[in-house]
């Protein structure tokens, strides 16, 4: 494993800034409200966000994959307005970090969170899921061969 102390540090940050369109509206989730952004568009900039403050500043074969993301949406976002994410690492762990997180509009604030990103190495995280997938592949090949007449 690696140093993260070596790669990142406490204040790291970056921003993200969108326009809001109907793409991002929440009339997906609920339609009384198809002018404003919705609360997971705005989680998913959070995001965003947070990888831009921490990945590119990785060596290359180290990712981070999001653990937790709390996040509390404070006031309406409506079509057409800009909202600048912005995350900051606030601590750094022996495996994760962990990142404040601030999006506002041109009116205020308009939510506030914190997200969590642990750092691992991508190669081994993707056989991780390749031997799942095998064993979900010959659990439902079993489970077939079963019922078969």
């Amino acid at each position: 494993m690696i140093n993260l102390n070596e790669y990142l540090s406490i204040g790291q940050n970056a921003v993200v800034q969108k326009v809001v369109s109907t793409e991002d509206a929440s009339d997906k989730y609920i339609s009384a409200f198809k002018e404003l952004l919705s609360a997971p568009r705005l989680i998913h900039w959070a995001i965003d966000a947070s990888l831009d403050a921490v990945d590119p500043y990785l060596p290359e074969e180290y990712s981070s994959i999001g653990a937790m993301i709390e996040f509390s949406c404070t006031a309406p976002t409506s079509v057409g307005m800009t909202v600048t994410v912005h995350a900051k690492i606030k601590e750094i762990g022996e495996r994760d970090v962990v990142l404040a997180l601030e999006a506002w509009d041109e009116q205020g604030i308009i939510g506030t969170g914190t997200h969590r990103r642990i750092v691992v190495e991508a190669e081994s995280v993707l056989n991780k899921a390749r031997e799942r997938v095998k064993t979900i592949s010959s659990r439902r090949i079993l489970n077939w061969a079963k019922k078969k007449p």
